[in-house]
């Protein structure tokens, strides 16, 4: 069994659902669905090493893969954010046999239905994942509203870009956002895109 379906079958969910045919949004601004590969997210969590009480919210969600995996390993309280109906369907089929598996830990999820650009930042979420997840356009919204949020409610934030465009690269210079870090993740040596970009602000 490959290091992929060892952590399906032990976290009880299912992400990488082929079952679906999931398409681009007509405007292009919603990418087409593609899971985090699980040996990336290993890479990236090693060196963030969340704790209990940090919340970090998953920018077109998908299935769910990141959320399960933070809140297994950290036991951190996670966000999902999911526009597409037919997957937001099928994330909470995963969420529900998630909680059976990993008992008690229903209260530290929340998974919404929505456009990534509407959710309104809690005081307390200090982690933002996106894994190349829309157009720039919606992207400068959400990071207008990360930056609103440290204003209203200064804290260190970290955002984290897996598979980062040159485009959305350009865009993240326009904020006060501090490179922390680039992650070149295990895929790097067959791919030179597949990096994590850390940034923060505090």
């Amino acid at each position: 069994m490959d290091q992929e379906s060892m952590y399906e079958k032990f976290l009880g969910i299912k992400t990488d659902d082929e079952e679906i045919v999931f398409h681009l949004d007509k405007n292009l601004k919603y990418s087409v669905y593609e899971a985090s590969e699980y040996e990336g997210l290993i890479s990236i969590f090693d060196y963030l090493n969340l704790l209990p009480t940090d919340t970090i919210v998953d920018y077109g969600c998908g299935l769910g893969r990141v959320l399960f995996y933070c809140n297994q390993r950290f036991g951190c309280k996670v966000t999902g954010v999911e526009y597409d109906s037919r997957i937001y369907e099928k994330l909470c089929e995963n969420a529900e046999c998630y909680y059976v598996r990993f008992k008690n830990q229903e209260r530290k999820f929340s998974l919404l239905h929505m456009k990534a650009e509407d959710y309104i930042i809690e005081p307390t979420d200090n982690y933002f994942y996106m894994f190349n997840p829309f157009s720039n356009d919606v992207m400068q919204q959400i990071f207008n509203k990360i930056i609103d949020s440290y204003n209203s409610n200064p804290r260190k934030i970290t955002i984290i870009l897996y598979y980062c465009t040159y485009e959305q690269m350009k865009l993240v210079r326009n904020y006060p956002f501090s490179l922390e870090k680039i992650l070149k993740l295990p895929a790097y040596r067959l791919d030179p895109d597949e990096k994590a970009y850390i940034f923060s602000l505090k």
